[in-house]
């Protein structure tokens, strides 16, 4: 479900409305329009927890994608195995193992040819111990824990893994390691604390790499070194809370709960009720109508072919760019 980014009392007093026959599609209109916009921006706007894994760069700084970022929980270099998971079935030609954060997905193709896909909800088993025992629960699955201790970790730490082999062989489930300090500079930019901890050989050439007694070999390596996060595939595990708190009107059942402006910006909550007016008023209107005059009767269709709303988003990208996320 989207975010909702206004609310029909916010719209109502913005656009001057006083009457209720518009509610129903003032409030379809709402929920399609955040969604275009939403989506526009390349944001989850509502304030969200995420645990992801990034790939480290060798810079102290690191970029996250969704913004602002409100609190970080967690931040971590390296990983560890923990659990390995295998598959000895011999009536089973292809076996594997994913992990994509919600679930674990065990896939077996039998000899005939009979794909059997098994989804753990990481939910249902928060703890690696409540995991690997449901595993072990299926039919030609073993699972084991490298050491009972790690058995009390949260399988929401999982690191993503998609079609690791399990015939015969054994899948890692891998967690992060211990955490590290870091501070926000951003609204979506965090940096490392003490990044000379992590010193980033692999920057350079096997050649010439650093000597890590001295620092510096004179005439072999740089003068300069580069310190942060260590660069590699996935190798930075973050958990943090990213966006706003959204306007909500008031409600009196089963609860009395005062409304709230919340803290979207104001600037693009304005844009938003915006084109919610423009998507109304295209209501009585063909929705891709852009201009028409009456003398020697003549029309322009908009380039947008998608409607009311992705027009009038087309319409306001100028202004809703200032909130787009940029993809480098």
């Amino acid at each position: 479900m989207s975010s909702l980014l206004t609310t029909l009392t916010r719209f109502k007093a913005y656009s001057g409305i006083t009457g209720t026959t518009q509610d129903a599609l003032i409030t379809n209109l709402i929920s399609s329009v955040s969604a275009q916009v939403e989506r526009y921006l390349r944001r989850t706007l509502e304030s969200t927890s995420y645990k992801i894994w990034l790939d480290g760069s060798g810079a102290p700084g690191l970029r996250l994608h969704q913004y602002p970022i409100t609190a970080l929980y967690q931040v971590c270099v390296g990983n560890s195995s923990i659990a390995q998971i295998g598959n000895t079935s011999s009536t089973v030609s292809r076996a594997s193992v994913s992990c994509d954060g919600t679930n674990l997905t065990l896939v077996e193709i039998s000899t005939l040819g009979v794909e059997t896909i098994t989804d753990l909800l990481l939910a249902t088993y928060p703890s690696i111990n409540s995991l690997i025992t449901i595993v072990n629960t299926k039919a030609g699955w073993t699972g084991t824990l490298q050491s009972a201790s790690y058995g009390t970790l949260p399988s929401s730490m999982l690191r993503p893994i998609y079609g690791q082999n399990a015939l015969n062989a054994l899948a890692d489930l891998v967690v992060p390691d211990a955490p590290v300090q870091v501070k926000i500079v951003y609204e979506d930019l965090i940096e490392i604390i003490n990044s000379d901890i992590f010193p980033t050989w692999d920057i350079f050439p096997n050649d010439r790499q650093p000597n890590r007694m001295s620092a510096i070999q004179p005439g072999i390596t740089p003068a300069t070194f580069s310190y942060g996060f260590p660069p590699g595939t996935k190798n930075i595990f973050v958990w943090y809370r990213a966006g706003y708190t959204l306007p909500t009107d008031a409600v009196t059942t089963p609860t009395a709960v005062p409304a709230s402006d919340g803290t979207l910006p104001a600037g693009l909550a304005m844009i938003v009720n915006q084109i919610l007016w423009d998507c109304l008023a295209s209501t009585k209107l063909n929705s891709n109508l852009k201009s028409e005059s009456i003398g020697d009767y003549s029309y322009t269709m908009n380039a947008t072919a998608n409607g009311a709303i992705a027009s009038a988003v087309e319409n306001h990208k100028k202004d809703l760019n200032q909130y787009r996320r940029v993809s480098i």
